[in-house]
């Protein structure tokens, strides 16, 4: 009896994985309908856990929790068939009269790997993923939000048999066991850093990955904004559950005509959100991460906010100006309640600064101004590309949800994530019966003939 519980995990995965059981349809919707039940029957549950791990209010807990769980069930739910059918592909004169087709089939077991900052969701959206794909899953959840894994737990024990969807609880450490093992695919949410070496573990057993990493996400604000509702929504995305959001805006790229406006509507949806001391925002997560931002706030000149509190692990959100060109802060994801705004006032030199910039999940613009929207769009490289909103292009289901680059690789949500946990086998069927000759040599003087057919093909 092998001692390694990971070893012994996966070995049960593969064996289930292989005796077929999960690829059915019947079975596939069977799956997703408990994992339904047992998050609707835990839902109160996970709210006291979520403000447990991270401080999180009700309100926010179900709607950037759990209603994107519900939604991407539903929408999974109602298009799983027609994503599971085989696809005609079109064939050529070289291959009459022969068929062929694209089957999606399930990868096999899988390691999904999720984090903190968002644990119920970034644990179960990639679940429904591979679920509906039909694979088994080996899932390890954060060590720091322990009340959420351990109510996680809870709801895969007791909806899944332990050799289709297992948990295992751990450190690092157990995340670095898991990906040195022949995993079919390996599914990570979390850090640029983190998920390098999760590339390169994956590397190494020759499997593939998704990588769904940070966003350096600029927010820029262009002459025809409305200072006020762009100042609303960009101060709502950005410190929600106090900044610790991948797509949140990282920073504010305002022309400079707009820039004094911008700012004092900036600070006035702060306080109308958060208080006048920002009491009233979410505390950050844990020690590490309070003593990392509250580094932060030396980077520039605070405009609003900057209050710290230790003993709560709580930063109020703040706002920064006078940052350096070259500060980290414009290069790196900041992921807390810190805001910096820069101005521009050439078009040529934002261009420049946004593709001197990683690659970032979401590229966001606020303004009318259709024409340097396109612009913009064609010019940049990002994962979504938001007009006058931010975070909400995560909520629609059947958008795919990823980056590019730095910011990740694969995708997530919806089809995208069906396909993601499949296996997109080509199929391709010749007649048993019919065999032309002219495949064969010697091939004699059939070239002019060939490609006079050909031709007619427009090739």
């Amino acid at each position: 009896m092998d001692p390694c519980p990971e070893t012994a995990a996966l070995a049960a995965l593969q064996a289930s994985f292989q005796s077929g059981a999960t690829r059915p349809l019947e079975a596939r919707r069977a799956a997703l309908r408990r994992l339904a039940q047992g998050l609707a029957r835990l839902e109160d549950d996970f709210l006291d856990a979520l403000r447990a791990d991270l401080g999180k209010s009700a309100f926010e807990a179900w709607t950037s929790e759990i209603l994107p769980l519900r939604q991407e069930l539903a929408h999974v739910q109602k298009h799983l068939a027609r994503w599971m059918k085989p696809r005609r592909v079109a064939t050529g004169p070289l291959h009459w009269p022969a068929r062929a087709g694209v089957q999606p089939e399930p990868r096999g077991a899988v390691l999904i790997l999720s984090p903190w900052n968002y644990p119920l969701q970034l644990a179960l959206m990639p679940l429904v993923s591979a679920l509906a794909a039909g694979n088994t899953v080996l899932l390890k959840p954060s060590e720091f939000a322990p009340a959420t894994a351990a109510l996680l737990q809870r709801l895969i024990g007791e909806s899944f048999a332990a050799d289709h969807v297992r948990l295992l609880q751990g450190d690092a450490g157990l995340a670095a066991r898991l990906t040195a093992l022949p995993w079919d695919h390996i599914f990570f949410t979390g850090s640029v850093a983190t998920g390098r070496k999760v590339a390169l573990a994956a590397a190494a057993i020759l499997t593939s990955c998704t990588l769904e990493l940070g966003g350096c996400n600029p927010a820029v604000v262009e002459p025809t904004a409305d200072p006020r509702i762009a100042a609303r929504r960009i101060v709502w995305g950005k410190f929600l559950n106090a900044g610790q959001t991948c797509i949140a805006p990282n920073h504010v790229l305002v022309h400079a005509d707009l820039h004094d406006r911008l700012v004092e509507e900036l600070r006035r949806a702060m306080v109308a959100f958060y208080g006048a001391d920002g009491a009233a925002a979410q505390r950050l997560a844990h020690r590490g991460q309070f003593e990392r931002i509250a580094s932060l706030l030396n980077e520039g000149r605070i405009l609003q906010g900057g209050a710290t509190d230790a003993a709560r692990l709580h930063v109020a959100p703040t706002l920064l100006g006078d940052v350096a060109p070259d500060s980290s802060l414009l290069r790196e994801e900041i992921f807390g309640p810190v805001l910096p705004v820069l101005a521009w006032r050439e078009e040529a030199a934002l261009v420049a600064r946004l593709q001197a910039a990683p690659s970032p999940l979401a590229t966001y613009l606020h303004g009318r101004d259709d024409a340097l929207a396109g612009r913009l769009q064609q010019a940049t490289r990002s994962g979504a590309f938001v007009r006058n909103d931010n975070v909400l292009q995560a909520a629609v289901p059947g958008l795919p949800f990823g980056g590019v680059g730095p910011s990740g690789q694969g995708r997530a949500h919806g089809e995208a994530g069906f396909r993601d946990f499949s296996n997109l086998r080509s199929l391709y069927q010749q007649s048993p019966r019919l065999d032309l000759p002219t495949r064969y040599p010697p091939y004699g003087n059939q070239l002019p003939w060939l490609r006079r057919i050909f031709g007619r093909t427009g090739l």
